[in-house]
């Protein structure tokens, strides 16, 4: 599906999918639900700058990059899992099927984030939904989508204080690498907000704003992104006793292209302040692989921002930062580590 349309901000490691099926569907095979009510409309960016919309209805999307003016619709369904499936029936993109073969995933937090995985590419589509209003001033957090430069001597989470006059906003940054180590604060001034984005004339800088307060930035091609949520009191054994499912993102910041999987993650059976995390080998048959890797929750580094110890399938530890915020009574976390390679990944999920 959508070939070649990666969100190529390298790399959110939480996964938002979903399944495509027929809007008029009043049952459901032993591996599908309902389908949720309701429409909502996301608005994101995938790199070199093309922005896209997104409405999901009841069984329903469609997408459209607005950059290159094609678009895409059809039909979902939801599997048990928490992912969605997307089939293809109409666009506009002589590349693409429309006879059922093309396909996608993705997972949605209704009026908050959708993430769009086509099922036969490496690349991801994340989007918002569009804010109505400004952003509150306020502090928030957010980890780093890496650029080709990154390493993880870089900048990889930090805080953001938003303050507003005059109708423009600016953004007092303090940053940290990926052993919490400060590199550097910046101020950025002057923005202002319209169409659900914060946007500064001459400034490559997007921001798009969600109602419940998570962001996405897009630095402009070739420098990266960030994603992030409201400032809360949220600590370690909170996100601990949830159950989740996401997307990892680990990428090769070069190329831009790596692995995607749908993951889960529940608590650690054997270890407390833990996560263990897992890949579905199958969304359709809501079927897991048997290893996974577990996540150790350490020192707070901040209301929201958890930080600890990562042990990969095969036996070597990096460290990991995560931020995390309550929408809607469930907790939504975004993390960044290396991979047990030194490559960097993203993750984003979702309380399931």
């Amino acid at each position: 599906m959508l070939k070649k349309i990666g969100f190529m901000l390298p790399g959110i490691v939480l996964l938002l999918a979903l399944a495509l099926g027929c809007a008029s569907t009043t049952t459901t095979s032993s591996n599908e639900v309902g389908i949720r009510t309701g429409t909502y409309s996301y608005l994101g960016t995938q790199s070199p700058g093309d922005v896209w919309n997104w409405t999901i209805g009841e069984g329903t999307f469609m997408g459209t990059n607005e950059t290159q003016a094609k678009y895409y619709s059809g039909t979902f369904i939801t599997f048990t899992s928490g992912f969605n499936k997307a089939t293809i029936r109409a666009t506009n993109d002589s590349g693409v099927p429309t006879d059922g073969t093309g396909t996608a995933y993705f997972l949605e937090y209704p009026n908050t984030l959708l993430v769009v995985k086509p099922a036969d590419d490496d690349s991801v589509i994340v989007c918002c939904a569009r804010a109505a209003t400004a952003p509150a001033a306020g502090q928030y957090n957010f980890v780093n989508i890496p650029w080709p430069s990154w390493t993880s001597a870089s900048s990889t989470f930090g805080t953001v204080e938003v303050s507003a006059a005059g109708g423009l906003f600016s953004f007092n940054v303090k940053s940290y690498d990926l052993y919490g180590n400060p590199v550097g604060a910046n101020l950025e001034s002057g923005f202002s907000f319209s169409n659900g984005k914060l946007i500064k004339a001459g400034n490559p800088l997007q921001i798009f704003m969600t109602p419940s307060g998570a962001f996405l930035g897009d630095n402009g091609p070739g420098y990266g992104g960030f994603v992030g949520v409201a400032n809360q009191s949220i600590g370690p054994t909170a996100v601990a006793g949830k159950q989740y499912r996401g997307v990892l993102f680990s990428y090769d910041v070069t190329s831009h292209h790596g692995l995607i999987e749908a993951i889960g993650a529940e608590p650690h059976p054997g270890k407390s302040n833990a996560l263990q995390g897992f890949t579905f080998s199958d969304i359709d048959h809501n079927i897991r692989e048997t290893e996974g890797v577990t996540l150790e929750f350490g020192a707070q580094a901040g209301n929201g921002i958890i930080a600890g110890s990562m042990t990969h399938r095969n036996g070597t530890i990096d460290s990991f930062n995560m931020v995390a915020s309550q929408v809607g009574g469930k907790y939504i976390v975004f993390g960044i580590s290396t991979d047990g390679h030194g490559r960097p990944q993203n993750f984003l999920v979702v309380e399931k």
